[in-house]
């Protein structure tokens, strides 16, 4: 049987509450900025929970705020592109340019399946402003929908169904104990789904020790395979980076810090750190890789995380949110993001939510050199050699829950 590869993430629900007194293009920089995003949000991420595991989608979480963002207004426009990474780019063309990504993803020309797209639900009787409502549709590909909150067992059944539908199962269930008083959902949500260009074969598959720090180790399953891969030896970060193709078009990279290097590796990652990369990588040279089988589950609330970002003022009751609905006064409640992945020999499954209340085979020549990801790891799903970042990740321990 051909492994394949399953990647099904991400999506985002926003619940607002009511009740308030060229080289230069802009898909490159948009590119760049939701690098940068990544990065910063992940170390974030890693000042408050420490050593653990890290999984989520940067394109989502951007895609989903960016959204929010095109309804905002004066200083709490400001602080989400800000915080976004999106300040130096004209917000008309941040919509455009996730307009392209959503064109080309969706694309039938694009071998992979991709689903990406949001989902708008509003309370009957709340209406909202006619230029919003045109360029949601127009530039994120949004689908609107009236709901009677106050009856929230069916309206939970009614997202829930929707998030289901459009993430292939792997979201069963992204809204529980929704507030009858919440006057607006939004939802955005990523599916991926593709086969490697050259699978792993299950039959090396071996247990072998993972050195999660100094004083422990795991036992895990290891893929492994010969190959000739794309790859980047980053003498200034002390790692290694490794490119595994789709069939599709879309990218894995692995990067492996040298022993000790993970910190500065992670300290030093920046949009333009990949900008570098991407034209550094080089072929030639055979490599035994050993990566492990992954499962991870990951749950973030995004009101505390983008708080920290300067992404603040939209969850306060100062929130200037009047361009969604032409008046009156909303702001983000609540903001969750949940995301799980799955690599094995046959491929990769992943999905994530959020929720806001408002090579070639082995030839003659030298011996491989032997690229072992027994130690902790980033990674990151790229929608093409020079796409945006669909997911983040890293891997401290895994075998964690």
């Amino acid at each position: 049987m051909k492994p394949t590869i399953l990647l099904s993430l991400l999506l985002i629900v926003l619940q607002v509450h009511s009740g308030y007194g060229g080289k230069d293009s802009v898909q490159e920089k948009l590119v760049s900025s939701i690098d940068d995003f990544a990065f910063k949000f992940s170390k974030h991420i890693t000042s408050r929970q420490g050593a653990r595991n890290i999984f989520f989608s940067p394109m989502s979480i951007s895609m989903a705020f960016s959204l929010v963002g095109m309804g905002a207004k004066s200083n709490t426009q400001k602080q989400i592109y800000k915080g976004l990474g999106l300040n130096s780019i004209d917000t008309s063309k941040i919509h455009a340019g996730f307009q392209e990504f959503l064109k080309a993803l969706t694309s039938s020309k694009h071998e992979g399946t991709v689903n990406i797209g949001n989902g708008l639900y509003l309370a009957k009787g709340i209406k909202i402003a006619t230029k919003y409502n045109k360029d949601l549709q127009s530039f994120y590909k949004s689908e609107i929908f009236a709901v009677n909150f106050k009856d929230n067992v069916v309206a939970e059944k009614q997202i829930n169904d929707y998030v289901k539908d459009n993430t292939k199962g792997k979201i069963p269930e992204v809204v529980k104990g929704l507030d009858p008083n919440s006057m607006m959902v939004l939802v955005n949500y990523i599916y991926f789904k593709d086969e490697w260009q050259d699978p792993f074969d299950p039959e090396n598959t071996e247990k072998k020790d993972f050195f999660v720090d100094e004083r422990t180790t795991v036992k895990v399953d290891m893929m492994q395979k010969n190959g000739y891969f794309r790859h980047v030896r980053d003498e200034q970060l002390s790692c290694w980076v490794l490119e595994l193709p789709y069939k599709g078009g879309a990218v894995a990279w692995f990067i492996l810090p040298d022993k000790g290097k993970l910190k500065k590796v992670e300290d030093g990652l920046q949009g333009k750190t990949l900008s570098k990369w991407r034209k550094s990588f080089q072929t030639g040279k055979q490599f035994y890789l050993s990566i492990p089988k992954l499962s991870m589950a990951t749950s973030y609330d995004l009101k505390d995380l983008l708080s920290g970002l300067g992404i603040s003022e939209v969850f306060t009751p100062k929130a200037d949110l009047t361009g969604i609905t032409g008046g009156g006064k909303l702001k983000i409640d609540r903001a969750s993001h949940k995301a799980l992945l799955d690599i094995n020999e046959k491929g990769t499954e992943a999905a994530a939510a959020v929720f806001m209340s408002s090579g070639v085979g082995a030839a003659p020549g030298p011996p491989p050199i032997p690229l072992n990801f027994n130690r902790p790891f980033l990674f990151s799903i790229m929608a093409s050699v020079d796409g945006p970042m669909l997911f983040m990740g890293k891997t401290v321990n895994p075998v964690q829950p």
